[in-house]
């Protein structure tokens, strides 16, 4: 088969498709005309890679591991040097996680599904996560609203109490606008906490544009923002619980999924807090404070889960 069908086939972009033969990951035949051509067998190979990509594998322990997925594997420890034996350890430990963290929300989901049919529904044990979509909006903005109202930032953006209510539902709604449809943005429960993450900016430019803000929240982008790095990294816009969910822990169980998207990507993630309770939070997720700086009277923490240049 051609290209384009087995893109179609295996729901995989031609161009992702011609970066894993790059990468030696696929392997088509030639035609007599020169022509690649694509084997039946290529469709169930795209699809275990792109398995064990969003397992978080890179592409060079990919070519390791997929001659396994054939054939009884004939590699031993002693063919592959110490160090790629034990990379691909820490990431079968980490896919061990993962299918654990799975297996959990799964099990939650057939217990809420149980109770359905039995029309008595509790509680889930698990909080489940899941990527935000146009659905959850209304929830979302509800628990932006909640969450900040005491916050040190958002009051000095919004210092009115009469009109912070609608301010603040205004910001939410194109803060989930601008980033939702780029799938980085995830939710807990439904909405009850929300995590809005900015993808590092591809090369052609792809990816979230924020758009220059008046007032107050202008004068924070224009300092706050530059202080960020140039270099390719995660950024964590928003993190949210609403009040009534408080104590569930579902703020860290929401911010886990973008600070593995960023761990798989093999980069830095970047916040900024004007909260002091909120640096210590943070710290104990593997975040550092980087730099300090005040946007007028408001104090300001950048924080990193990498070391970086201030």
């Amino acid at each position: 088969m051609r290209i384009g069908e087995l893109s179609t086939r295996t729901g995989t972009p031609a161009r992702l498709l011609r970066y894993y033969e790059e990468q030696g990951l696929l392997t088509p035949e030639r035609r007599a005309n020169g022509y690649r051509d694509y084997g039946e067998h290529l469709v169930d190979r795209v699809q275990q890679i792109r398995g064990l990509l969003e397992s978080g594998l890179p592409t060079r322990l990919i070519r390791n591991v997929l001659p396994c997925l054939d054939n009884p594997c004939s590699i031993t420890i002693s063919d592959a040097g110490p160090e790629v034996v034990a990379q691909l350890r820490y990431e079968r430990d980490r896919m061990d996680a993962r299918i654990a963290c799975l297996s959990r929300n799964r099990d939650a989901i057939d217990a809420y599904l149980s109770k359905v049919t039995s029309k008595v529904i509790q509680p889930m044990s698990e909080p489940v996560v899941t990527l935000a979509t146009a659905e959850h909006r209304d929830a979302v903005v509800d628990t932006f609203v909640a969450a900040f109202a005491t916050d040190p930032a958002m009051r000095w953006f919004m210092p009115d109490d009469a009109t912070y209510p609608a301010e603040a539902a205004a910001m939410a709604g194109a803060l989930f606008d601008l980033r939702a449809g780029h799938g980085t943005v995830w939710v807990a429960d439904g909405g009850a906490a929300v995590a809005m993450w900015d993808a590092p900016r591809s090369p052609g430019g792809d990816g979230v544009e924020h758009p220059p803000q008046a007032g107050r929240f202008g004068l924070y982008q224009s300092i706050v923002h530059t202080k960020l790095p140039r270099t390719p990294h995660w950024y964590l816009g928003v993190l949210a619980t609403h009040p009534d969910h408080r104590g569930r822990k579902l703020g860290r169980t929401v911010l886990a999924a973008g600070l593995a998207r960023a761990e798989a990507d093999g980069l830095p993630a970047y916040l900024e807090t004007s909260n002091p309770k909120n640096v210590e939070v943070y710290r104990s997720v593997g975040f550092e404070v980087v730099r300090e700086l005040h946007v007028d009277e408001l104090p300001v923490w950048i924080m990193s889960t990498a070391a970086a240049p201030s």
